[in-house]
């Protein structure tokens, strides 16, 4: 008990401090939200928004034909309705009447448009990799959209979920072209904020009138403001040892619930130490993922044992699995070919470069500490959140930590894993290839019965954890802290923020 309670009171020694040294006031108009960012959208052009915060705010601006439910199921978003009408056919029908926010209807065109665009290799789409299946978009009339796959493809509707914008839009010509989303965007200074407002083609007389997202890059500033009720909202960017002083906090709500964003350890295989599966399984034995999730994440996520959480209609749970053992890391280390002469796991065997963000340095130290204990050098380069993000696209990394947000349908392993999708063409940054591998994904790609489908997919799941191109490391639970003044916060085991659509909000009530 005198534990908690001297660590409490260096918590909030510590929010006092940061508050003091915190970023300005935003100005926030009245019936507004003000949501915490830990960092700015690299894009809201949702032609090239691939980061999760882009992608959160830009799903409040653009509509999509489709899109996923709370529960993981596709529903129309532009389209009212959808059908497969061949293995290489979709075909959507739009709603009647809708507008972009500046007041153009929205046709079929509009559609055609912004996914011509995305595969115009001049554009620079980083999205245009993902339509590699895609043969063609046609607008047959105002209201219809046909899909044509260049092949039979299982994952179709994944890709009728990027955002439309209107013909004619330039690529990265602006912040944010117009979209038919809930809101528009009225200002957006980098590295401060980002405010939203009503679009006006879609009055809500009920709902909030908007929605100010203020980029606070300090976790304890955030926090700060959410006790001093100057911000209403924040998703998953609390560290989890000030939720209990905020859940002391009369006016907020701390919600938890089981999510499916997916962090994890991603080695680079252009270096030839992490090509070698015995390293790799070391550095897998070596971590204590149990111990963080309890001491660093008090048990606000799950230990993974791979990319489909437990709730996904794919997940394989006959995995293998990696318990800490620093013991059975050294040895395996020693087959590698880096033995440790001394065998007291004290001499560097070799030293890695990990990458990481100010925000992620605490997690980095941790990783450290562990892979020290088995004779591993881990050297911790932390940078802003851009300059981190395009290091790692261009795979300038040995080890890294990210998470996947909103992993739906398995074809995402074909995205990451498969050998031809290393960057510029995919997500494979860091250049994992295996021929077996390959042959399961591609199989999955045009495996139509959902019993063929499950099968393919389990295969993929034990090959992934046996040959690690990525180590598990666990499933995060959404962590909402807001406001008791909000009310109709849908929470989406995705992360999305899109019910924030339907939020009322009660700007007069006390703080």
């Amino acid at each position: 008990m005198m534990r908690q309670a001297i660590g409490l009171g260096v918590i909030l020694a510590i929010a006092l401090l940061a508050g003091c040294r915190g970023g300005g006031a935003v100005a926030k108009p009245a019936g507004y939200i003000q949501a915490e960012l830990e960092a700015s959208p690299i894009s809201l052009d949702p032609r090239f928004a691939t980061d999760a915060i882009s992608s959160r705010v830009a799903e409040l601006i653009f509509e999509s034909l489709v899109k996923l439910d709370a529960r993981g199921n596709f529903i129309g978003d532009l389209a009212e309705n959808f059908q497969r009408r061949s293995p290489t056919e979709m075909r959507f029908k739009l709603r009647h009447g809708i507008r972009f926010s500046d007041g153009r209807s929205l046709t079929a065109a509009d559609v055609k448009y912004t996914y011509d665009s995305v595969m115009d290799t001049a554009i620079g789409s980083p999205k245009r990799a993902a339509l590699e299946p895609l043969a063609s978009v046609a607008a047959p009339d105002d209201y219809t959209v046909v899909m044509t796959t260049r092949r039979p493809y299982a994952a179709a509707l994944e890709l009728a979920t990027i955002g439309v914008v209107p013909r004619g839009s330039p690529a990265r010509g602006a912040a944010s072209p117009v979209g038919s989303g809930p809101f528009k965007l009225l200002s957006f200074t980098r590295d401060e904020a980002l405010i939203l407002t009503r679009n006006g083609a879609r009055p809500s007389a009920e709902s909030a009138a908007g929605v100010v997202f203020k980029i606070v890059p300090d976790p304890t500033v955030r926090a700060l403001e959410l006790a001093k009720g100057i911000a209403d909202f924040a998703e998953n960017n609390i560290q989890p040892d000030l939720l209990g002083y905020l859940r002391a906090r009369p006016g907020l709500s701390v919600n938890q619930f089981p999510g499916t964003a997916y962090d994890y350890l991603a080695f680079n295989f252009r270096d030839p130490k992490l090509r070698d599966v015995r390293v790799r399984r070391a550095i897998a034995l070596a971590i204590d993922r149990q111990a963080i999730v309890g001491a660093m994440l008090l048990h606000t996520a799950r230990v993974a044992s791979g990319m489909l959480s437990p709730e996904n209609w794919a997940f394989e749970s006959a995995v293998a699995r990696y318990p800490y053992d620093p013991e059975a890391a050294k040895r395996l280390l020693d087959q590698a070919g880096y033995p440790d002469p001394d065998g007291d796991g004290r001499r560097v065997r070799f030293t890695l470069v990990y990458k990481t963000t100010p925000e992620g340095r605490r997690l980095a130290e941790a990783f450290q500490a562990m892979f020290k204990r088995v004779g591993i050098g881990l050297e911790i380069w932390s940078n802003e959140w851009a300059t981190f993000y395009s290091d790692v696209q261009r795979g300038n990394f040995d080890l890294t930590s990210l998470r996947w947000v909103g992993i739906n349908d398995p074809h995402h392993y074909y995205l990451v894993f498969d050998s031809r999708m290393v960057p510029p063409h995919g997500l494979n940054r860091g250049a994992y290839s295996n021929p077996a591998m390959d042959r399961l994904l591609e199989a999955g790609e045009v495996a139509f019965e959902p019993a063929r489908r499950r099968e393919i997919y389990a295969e993929v799941q034990k090959l992934a954890a046996a040959d690690l191109p990525y180590l598990s490391l666990w499933w995060q639970d959404n962590l909402v802290v807001m406001s008791k003044r909000i009310a109709g916060f849908a929470p989406y085991p995705n992360g999305s923020l899109i019910s924030f659509s339907d939020l009322v909000f009660d700007s007069g009530a006390p703080r």
